[in-house]
């Protein structure tokens, strides 16, 4: 369940706005204290820019006033420096005097060699104001950049006013409307405030309108399947299956019960009783744990819903008026069943009005269910489950549940480092140490979900960090704790007083020892069975990997090996005559990869063997074949199985032997090791031996 999440979002928007308008207000103040802060600055007059204030021409009332005649000498000699203010002020005014003919380009020399000191000075301490004016803008506001904004508009602005003054600017070009337009411009391309925004999306497979007003469509078709039947309306049903006469109907059109709703599992050490606070017809249930307090704050809870039809149910904590205006479908599953499972995890109160106190949340949360049959039909009044979180101090530290990234997991061999996401039960801070520390000693910190509302679809927190420092051939060494609460008082948090040891394994690179076939392999048939084998060591668990094929050796064509996930690999194929390349590769669960391919030929052996010499030796019978074969006889005719005839001894398949008889016929059949043999009823040779008396006369 999302946790009232709505509520604590239109506070936090509420919140937002405040501090936009206070935004707006500091920005105005931004613009006009760094002009008049310029005054105190550099002591000038706005309306005559060119005299200073504290001019010895200006009286004690800021008025500026020549003298209406010529001073006394004792006048003059009252002065300390003994000097005529008439001529002190003629004379700069006459320096301030610029020469008509004097050109433009000298001076916009002036400005960027003999003023430049004077006029970056004056630049940097307005920057410098306006940067501390938007640093309290960005400590108002979260994810602006007015500290760094402003004081560039207003360093660039002076500038821009002080080159349109010395240029001689004056009306709508004059020094401060440039400067000011141009620190504006420049403020409002380089201002920036970066928000968040959690968009929540869901995928469910697509489902049939309910009812079954359009099943009868069906019928209209050229091919009424099942298929199309059913997607008509979930009560639509095809009837005479297979016949001529096969229809698609609305079943059970005078439907008009809703389904009924009674809780079915739950979590074990939790019990449900019939909710008395609920006016009939409407039914719900309490749930409480069996010793009748409350449930933990984020401690999943998980409970089941049955109903008597196959229905969609849907679960939401306001009561509304019908089905479609509910939020979520229970389990996020959409579809027609009879059980329907939901697993929530909730915070305490403490939690939420640390967050949004507006909410003044108690723990006590009821849920509101509702279920819709096939026809439509929906529960008008709601099925309630109500239950409280426990509303005590929390005084559990957090609980790192899971890890994207196992420990005890092997590492690719030289990876030195490895992102990873650490999953804990309630919003929390954690860190991370190769040593096993308190909290705060540990040394590199996490960037976790801290939001009540960024629970993921496991119900838990998310703390994302990069492990350095892996070494390969080695286990490594890691240690996590978390402190809960990160809004909270630092006295009320709770931290893990023991470490999650987590240990990643590093490596060694992954080899191939042996590759078969890599040679000719022959076949008597057409398609011949090639055993691909391979043999892999090291890497992780002496070689034990996933090895995968192709004839391409493009990385989208690997095909996995049919007996792999060890360290010996083979994949049955079977081939035609012809040459062939095949790419291997191996992965193991380290992320450790290798490459290899072997090539050999596939021949087609239709030839049965041949007995190319037949003789006496050692008073035995011999003959040779032409290649390795299995060769028996039989001493009544050819007509016999080679498997039952009387073998023939060989030692090396191509020289075999037998007893020497001159009073019998052999009759010898041979085959090779592709089954390739005589005819039936067909001999290789037939041998009758003979003894010689003498030169001229044998015995037979």
């Amino acid at each position: 369940m999302k946790n009232k999440k709505r509520d604590v979002k239109q506070n936090k928007k509420k919140i937002d706005k405040i501090r936009k308008i206070k935004s707006y207000f500091l920005i105005i103040n931004l613009v006009l204290c760094t002009f008049a802060f310029s005054y105190l600055v550099r002591g000038e007059d706005p309306l005559n820019p060119e005299i200073p204030v504290n001019h010895p021409a200006y009286n004690s009332l800021g008025e500026f006033k020549l003298p209406s005649s010529t001073p006394t000498a004792a006048e003059i000699s009252g002065n300390s420096a003994g000097i005529d203010p008439r001529r002190i002020i003629s004379e700069e005014l006459a320096n301030k005097i610029v020469p008509k003919d004097e050109k433009f380009f000298g001076k916009l020399t002036d400005f960027f060699t003999k003023d430049i000191i004077k006029n970056l000075q004056s630049a940097l301490i307005f920057a410098a104001v306006a940067g501390g004016i938007g640093l309290i803008i960005d400590n108002n506001i979260k994810g602006t950049n007015a500290a760094s904004s402003a004081s560039t508009a207003a360093g660039v602005g002076y500038l821009a006013g002080a080159l349109a003054k010395k240029l001689g600017g004056s009306g709508l070009l004059g020094a401060w409307p440039i400067g000011i337009g141009a620190g504006l411009l420049i403020f409002t391309l380089l201002f920036r405030k970066k928000s968040e925004k959690i968009v929540q999306f869901t995928c469910l497979p697509w489902q049939p309108p309910v009812g079954g007003d359009d099943c009868e469509l069906c019928n209209n078709f050229e091919e009424c399947t099942e298929y199309t039947c059913k997607s008509l309306g979930q009560s639509c049903e095809i009837i005479n299956q297979g016949t001529e006469e096969q229809k698609c109907i609305w079943k059970n059109p005078q439907d008009v019960n809703s389904p009924i709703i009674t809780l079915g599992n739950l979590s074990k050490g939790y019990k449900f009783e019939p909710d008395t606070l609920i006016r009939p017809p409407a039914t719900g249930v309490v749930i409480e744990k069996n010793n009748g307090e409350c449930v933990e704050a984020f401690t999943p809870l998980e409970f089941s819903l049955n109903t008597n039809e196959p229905a969609q149910c849907k679960i939401d904590y306001n009561l509304t008026q019908g089905f479609e205006e509910m939020t979520y479908y229970l389990g996020g599953s959409n579809l027609f069943k009879y059980n329907h499972s939901e697993r929530l995890s909730l915070p305490g109160p403490d939690a939420i009005n640390a967050l949004a106190p507006t909410l003044e949340n108690d723990g006590t949360y009821t849920l509101y269910a509702r279920c819709r049959d096939s026809n439509g039909n929906f529960n008008q009044d709601a099925f309630s489950i109500r239950f409280c979180v426990d509303p005590g101090p929390d005084t559990t530290p957090p609980r790192i549940e899971a890890i994207s990234i196992p420990s005890q997991s092997p590492i690719q061999f030289n990876i030195t480092e490895l992102d990873i996401e650490v999953y804990v039960n309630e919003p929390s801070e954690c860190k991370w140490s190769r040593e096993n520390k308190d909290y705060d000693l540990m040394e590199n910190q996490m960037a976790c979900s801290n939001n009540l509302w960024e629970m993921n679809n496991n119900l838990v927190y998310t703390c994302k960090t990069n492990i350095t420092g892996i070494e390969s051939r080695k286990e490594n060494d890691y240690y996590f704790r978390c402190k809960d609460q990160p809004n909270a008082n630092e006295s009320n948090r709770n931290a893990n007083a023991q470490s999650y040891h987590y240990v990643l394994i590093g490596t060694q690179p992954l080899n191939i020892l042996e590759i078969m076939p890599n040679k000719t392999i022959y076949g008597s048939t057409d398609i011949v069975p090639i055993f691909l084998t391979v043999k892999t060591d090291n890497g992780y668990k002496n070689g034990e990997s996933i090895c995968y094929y192709s004839l391409t050796d493009n990385e989208e064509n690997y095909i996995e090996f049919l007996e792999t996930n060890s360290n010996n690999h083979e994949q049955r194929q079977d081939l035609p005559q012809g040459n062939y390349t095949y790419y291997i590769k191996c992965v193991d669960l380290g992320g450790n990869s290798v490459y290899n391919s072997t090539s050999f030929n596939v021949k087609v052996d239709r030839e049965k063997p041949k007995i190319v010499r037949i003789y006496r030796e050692a008073g035995e019978l011999k003959i040779i074949t032409n290649e390795n074969a299995e060769c028996s006889y039989s001493i009544n005719d050819c007509n016999f199985e080679i498997e039952l005839g009387i073998q023939m001894f060989s030692l090396d398949s191509k020289a075999h032997s037998s007893e020497w008889k001159t009073n019998q016929k052999y009759y010898i059949r041979c085959k090779d090791k592709y089954n390739n043999q005589p005819d039936p009823n067909t001999c290789s040779v037939i041998v009758k031996p003979f003894r010689m008396i003498d030169e001229n006369l044998i015995e037979l």
